[in-house]
């Protein structure tokens, strides 16, 4: 389908459990703390499957906007009445152009609450009088330590956001 992720217009009725969050042991990538897996795919079920009306998404990215003027990109989230922004780490902003398939370039850059669905990625010095590639968010293997994902549903706090990417 080519699309890579859900919920998505082309594969309707199809969620996830987001688990970037729950890794605590580095010698394997399968999180040792099923309830909380189970958590998120049984309030999906009951959302997607039965159209019971419960929180199953984290924040999920709706809007990416540039500002040049400031230095900034503002990051406003959906499907959620909140957000709760955990810490300031987990996003990174490239300015290297097609080089950026190199994870090496992407830069760490600290983020702020704007309001209530916005953060702000201020960019890095590194970066700031080239022209910006993309920004993405936990983009990594191994990219929080467990249940310390930066951006979680303000109402349910067991449900983070998920990884994304945005090229410019």
């Amino acid at each position: 389908f080519g699309v890579g992720y859900v919920p998505n217009d082309v594969v309707p009725n199809v969620f996830m459990a987001v688990a970037m969050d729950l890794r605590d042991d580095p010698a394997n990538i399968h999180p040792r703390t099923k309830h909380d897996v189970g958590y998120r795919l049984a309030q999906a079920g009951l959302a997607v499957a039965y159209g019971q009306q419960v929180e199953y998404l984290g924040p999920i990215v709706s809007t990416v906007t540039l500002d040049s003027t400031t230095s900034t990109i503002d990051i406003t989230y959906s499907k959620v009445t909140g957000i709760d922004l955990r810490s300031p780490n987990g996003f990174e902003v490239c300015c290297q152009g097609a080089q950026c398939s190199n994870d090496n370039l992407w830069v760490a850059s600290p983020v702020s609450l704007k309001n209530t669905l916005t953060v702000t990625v201020s960019i890095p010095a590194a970066c700031q009088s080239k022209a910006i590639y993309g920004v993405r968010y936990l983009w990594r293997e191994t990219p929080c330590e467990f249940k310390l994902a930066p951006v979680y549903s303000l109402t349910d706090p067991n449900l983070p956001s998920p990884p994304y990417l945005k090229i410019f």
